[in-house]
């Protein structure tokens, strides 16, 4: 347990303008998480609760609540359901069920209502609030991103908060039964990291999901994925991802089968492709680390994707069926010089060469040993077989602080953690046309956790003429593929 705790102080301080102290100082504060006795019963807001003290134990590990009964939702990075003993008494409390109020020093609320986020905003608070899974776990994220910013202070940005809902950031409502059925089919699931994860968690907490979901990821769960992802703790530590997801869901008792690869989701096409050329991916959805890595899965043809990304304190979703008229992620995430300049930092961060990067391997043996002359803590079988890119990933993580060095970067968990639920609600309206089609004028849209998402960030982006997605040859390899498809 204390050692996950040095681990999460060492990943915030390499490489950025961290000293020990300073992580120390500003992530082993003391937060205080309640769940008022009125709504306690109520199962969205239960779910609320459950899912911020998995987001913000990873960021405080101090965070404080009721020790709670035997909860499959409730994942602490530590693998147990109970806190860790405080160093000394709460700054901030953080209530789920009260109204909000700006004159209670120290107090934060958050709420759930009709298909609505409510941050330290007054609403009536209802004991039976009906199921709403997704705001449940939107409202989490939101709420973790508050309390951040009370513990963190102008490190981050502040902000106050209206009410706004998740289906279009204004004031969106719409009648939809949560117990229905999310007929999958069978659907692909490429990265089991700190989106994909916060995805799973989403259709596990939903748990209507029915069909087969393959995950692909080549990689095991290490000590520092746990400050971002959300299905795991430290019993998962040293499993590949595949293997300890399937196992978390098998614990959730869903009706859907999950079927783990321990592969990259392009060898794995290949290698399917090659057993039978017939292979097809009818849904995939998308959450690797880099842009190339999605436009590489574009190019393979899914016949409708989603896709999630996440970079300082903002989060992006985009979904396609390959429509000649619309953005695909390849039009969405076109190659940048910028991209190049990206990947050449991130060489010159982890001390290999370029070449090694743009290789497209895993970590040598070699590499490992260049990468520990910089980074002398991490171990040499943490490594070994992993992606340049998601060691990288480990040691910058997703969020920005700024201290009077300037900004540094944390691994604020609530950013990937909205990122896969949000994820998790476009695969649903996809899902429910008849419900959600006011809700769904759109293919892309950014928000930042910190901010009010904004409704104008939501667009219905059209293609780009220089985009493969136009080439006539690829549209007749489309085309010919899905029609084949269809006639079996």
């Amino acid at each position: 347990m204390m050692d996950w705790i040095e681990k999460h102080i060492q990943t915030l301080c390499h490489p950025s303008a961290l000293t020990e102290a300073q992580a120390r100082m500003l992530f082993l504060r003391v937060l205080r998480v309640e769940l008022d006795e009125r709504v306690r019963a109520n199962r969205t807001y239960r779910l609320a609760y459950l899912y911020a003290l998995n987001l913000l134990t990873r960021m405080f590990p101090y965070t404080q609540f009721s020790v709670e009964e035997a909860e499959p939702l409730l994942i602490l990075p530590w693998g147990t359901g109970t806190p860790l003993a405080a160093p000394g008494q709460p700054e901030q409390t953080l209530v789920f069920g009260r109204s909000g109020t700006k004159t209670a020093s120290g107090l934060l609320t958050a709420n759930c209502h009709d298909w609505s986020v409510y941050i330290d905003s007054p609403v009536e608070v209802d004991p039976a609030e009906p199921w709403n899974p997704v705001l449940a776990l939107v409202t989490a994220c939101y709420a973790a991103a508050r309390a951040a910013q009370a513990l963190l202070g102008n490190t981050i940005d502040q902000e106050s908060w209206r009410p706004f809902s998740i289906l279009d950031f204004a004031q969106g409502r719409v009648k939809f039964d949560w117990s229905a059925t999310l007929a999958l089919g069978e659907a692909h699931l490429a990265g089991v990291g700190a989106i994909g994860s916060a995805f799973l968690y989403a259709l596990g907490a939903h748990g209507t999901a029915e069909g087969t979901l393959v995950l692909a990821d080549h990689d095991k769960v290490d000590i520092g994925n746990l400050g971002r992802y959300t299905l795991f703790d430290l019993n998962d530590v040293g499993t590949y991802k595949t293997l300890a997801a399937k196992e978390r869901l098998r614990k959730f008792e869903l009706r859907v089968k999950v079927d783990p690869i321990e592969k990259r989701f392009e060898q794995h096409f290949r290698d399917a492709h090659a057993e039978n050329n017939s292979f097809r991916v009818a849904k995939l959805i998308s959450a690797p680390d880099r842009r190339a890595t999605r436009r590489t899965l574009q190019q393979l043809l899914p016949r409708a994707l989603w896709d999630a990304s996440t970079g300082p304190n903002q989060v992006v979703v985009h979904s396609n069926q390959f429509d000649p008229a619309y953005a695909c992620v390849e039009c969405i995430y076109p190659e940048t010089p910028d991209e190049q300049a990206h990947a050449r930092h991130v060489a010159q961060t982890l001390n290999v060469e370029l070449g090694r990067l743009l290789s497209g391997e895993l970590i040598g043996e070699v590499d490992a040993a260049r990468i520990r002359e910089r980074y002398p803590h991490l171990q040499l079988d943490a490594l070994v077989g992993k992606d340049f890119y998601s060691i990288f990933g480990l040691l910058c993580s997703a969020g920005e602080l700024r201290t009077e060095n300037g900004v540094v970067l944390a691994p604020f968990s609530f950013v990937s953690g909205l990122a896969g639920v949000l994820l998790y609600l476009e695969l649903v309206k996809s899902h429910f046309p008849e419900v959600f089609a006011p809700f769904q004028q759109h293919n892309y849209f950014q928000v930042n956790p910190m901010r009010m998402p904004n409704p104008e960030f939501r667009e219905l982006r059209p293609s780009r003429k220089e985009c493969m997605c136009q080439k006539e040859v690829v549209r007749r390899v489309f085309q010919r593929v899905w029609s084949a498809q269809n006639d079996a």
